[in-house]
């Protein structure tokens, strides 16, 4: 949805993914990090050394996206003892971490948090006897999962584990492989969580981050706002500097709007939404469970359980369908392949600098690609690619009236 190096930078609630993340080790106590990027990285740039984060980075350069095993071979040389791995987007870490630690007794060489596989999620899957590891199965058949326990992708493994890695053939899956291998010698063990835990690895998993984060804020309005004496703020909301909020407008917790926001007259904004800076919510806009990147704007309408990219420019009218007549499970298509989404909520998926036209409507799961133009009165049925003009034909009949 954004043209950048790396998902983690997608922007939450004012910060980058990946600055929720380093937030969320800090507080777990660790403070010496590593960050595998691409050469040319903007994550290095924007993180530097970790001071301004109160921890210490250093940075190793993964030349071709091959891996975490990779990513992780790639760190030896500054790894010294039992250590974490986790996926940049795992913001959530810091509610595991003790846990991990403290499950992690003496002969057990690694530690791997797991929960019961939710649907419309296609993680590895662990083959256990009781709590330790025998195997990950990548991407089993449905029908053939050895459990319903998916990998979350938080472990803590023993130094010992690099030589195992060092000696798995190298490729995509080379991190599970080798724990399957070190799982064969070794006694490795997962810890079972109940809790939400965050994934990012479809669109659609943005909504779920958001909701995360929304659970850990606090009411804050900055007084360098304008909220008209007829608007209404309702219960946890943050509003940042500089955004004007005009009469009859109401907002309702959870929800973050960000600088220089405008929020439309009689506006409504509920159920957890994300307007980050320099939007404009036009007047009579309902807005429900949406991300709203940097630097879109939009008329009246509806937009529900949505993304909206940034640089986004919306007409009049937009309605985003989120719910199949039916009332079942949400499907999508990416790359192709029709999933599951796991939701029965579900809109639209708008990428960054697209134009949309009045009166434009969208089916539940759609997703419209970067710099696309969608022509007034259309219905979007199905995903439109990017750098694409979409519209629907209309034939233009001119008669005269029988007198």
């Amino acid at each position: 949805f954004n043209n950048i190096s790396h998902k983690t930078m997608v922007t939450l609630l004012g910060k980058p993914i990946i600055i929720h993340t380093i937030e969320s080790i800090k507080r777990s106590g660790i403070i010496d990090i590593i960050v595998v990027t691409s050469p040319n990285d903007e994550i290095k740039s924007m993180l530097g050394d970790g001071e301004k984060f109160e921890v210490s980075i250093k940075y190793v350069i993964q030349e071709k996206p091959e891996g975490m095993g990779d990513a992780l071979l790639l760190c030896k040389d500054h790894i010294e003892s039992d250590f974490f791995l986790l996926h940049a987007s795992h913001l959530d870490f810091d509610s595991f971490a003790k846990d991990l630690l403290k499950a992690k007794q003496k002969g057990v060489k690694a530690v791997l948090l797991t929960r019961k596989k939710r649907l419309g999620q296609n993680q590895g899957i662990f083959k256990l006897s009781g709590k330790r590891i025998v195997g990950i199965v990548e991407k089993p058949k449905k029908g053939e999962e050895p459990s319903n326990m998916q990998v979350v992708g938080i472990y803590f493994f023993n130094k010992d584990f690099l030589s195992t890695l060092r000696k798995t053939p190298k490729g995509h899956y080379s991190l599970e492989k080798a724990i399957s291998n070190f799982a064969k010698v070794n006694r490795l063990e997962v810890v079972q969580t109940k809790k939400d835990t965050v994934s990012l690895k479809y669109p659609w998993d943005l909504l779920n981050v958001k909701d995360y984060l929304f659970k850990h804020i606090k009411r804050r309005i900055s007084p360098n706002t304008h909220i008209a004496k007829s608007a209404e703020i309702i219960g946890r909301v943050v509003i940042e500097d500089g955004a004007r909020v005009m009469e009859g407008a109401r907002v309702r917790e959870p929800c973050f709007i960000g600088k220089n926001v405008i929020i439309g007259n009689n506006s409504l904004l509920r159920n957890g939404v994300d307007v980050e800076d320099n939007c404009v919510i036009g007047g009579y806009m309902e807005m429900k469970n949406t991300i709203f990147m940097r630097n879109s704007t939009t008329h009246s309408g509806f937009i529900g359980d949505s993304i909206i990219g940034a640089n986004c420019k919306i007409a009049a009218q937009f309605c985003t369908g989120n719910l199949r007549l039916d009332r079942t499970i949400i499907k999508s298509v990416i790359r192709d392949e029709e999933l599951e989404t796991g939701r029965k909520y579900l809109g639209a998926m708008v990428g960054e600098n697209t134009n949309i036209g009045i009166k434009v409507s969208t089916m539940p799961g759609v997703v419209i690609g970067c710099n696309s133009t969608i022509g007034p009165s259309t219905v979007v049925m199905k995903n439109v690619s990017d750098n694409t003009r979409y519209y629907t034909k209309f034939a233009e009949i001119v008669s005269k009236n029988e007198k």
